[in-house]
């Protein structure tokens, strides 16, 4: 049995009732260390102690944020457990650069003194961080930026998460190789030939077509989503849990 809570299901601007996408697996694997994870864990119930794993899809900033926060909190106590963090190529660089231009480059040095944080590298295997078998497939979500979903191994079952994307062959592998796809649904019709950078009602409904056993989970939702305009999915609230 697997447990996915949403410590937040909205986009980049925070709609109304719904903070920046961020879920926990198994109450030990953080994906997305978003702006709000570190108070919303707390008030989810999750010691920052439990957390064995952070993931994160992409550098966008409602991705991650919430990193510097949640390391300090995490080295609040000098007792050396390791903290795996998943994401792209640059990982690790990436994320002290954040803590840097914050201002609060001495939490990257403290958290090395006080935790064995190791950063790895997504390579497109299946890969192990801690209690997570993980397998990440790139995605397309803008030109700048490469960009990752990932498939984790619950053993009788394979949960899926798009990160930020569009209709893509990496987001198709994902729903056929996923039993749950967490997906983002942003919204933002664009006419015929304008690129766009995520999902919306169209996309995920042509989704469900082409992959009718895969039960998709919407998140990263932006306030114009018509949710009415869509059937058969699941969409939860901020601090809802689900049981797979």
């Amino acid at each position: 049995m697997t447990e996915l809570t949403f410590l937040g299901t909205g986009n980049f601007l925070a709609p109304p009732g719904r903070y920046w996408n961020s879920f926990v697996l198994d109450a030990s694997v953080l994906v997305e260390p978003s702006p709000i994870a570190l108070p919303h864990l707390r008030r989810a119930g999750f010691s920052v102690d439990s957390i064995e794993v952070v993931v994160v899809s992409h550098f966008h900033a409602d991705h991650c944020f919430g990193w510097p926060f949640l390391l300090e909190a995490a080295a609040e106590r000098k007792d050396g457990r390791t903290v795996h963090v998943v994401g792209p190529p640059g990982i690790e660089s990436h994320l002290a650069e954040l803590n840097e231009a914050g201002a609060v480059g001495s939490v990257t040095r403290l958290a090395h003194v006080r935790l064995d944080v190791r950063y790895v590298e997504v390579d497109g295997t299946w890969q192990v961080a801690g209690p997570l078998r993980f397998r990440a497939v790139e995605v397309v979500h803008v030109p700048y930026l490469r960009c990752f979903g990932y498939l984790f191994d619950c053993g009788d079952h394979v949960v899926g998460y798009s990160g930020d994307t569009t209709p893509c062959d990496g987001l198709s592998e994902l729903a056929r190789a996923s039993d749950v796809l967490v997906v983002e649904c942003n919204g933002h019709h664009t006419p015929p030939g304008v690129p766009t950078s995520h999902m919306n009602e169209d996309s995920i409904r042509e989704l469900q077509v082409a992959y009718p056993e895969t039960r998709l989970v919407l998140t990263h939702l932006g306030e114009q989503v018509d949710l009415t305009a869509l059937s058969g999915v699941a969409v939860p609230d901020d601090f809802d849990r689900l049981t797979i």
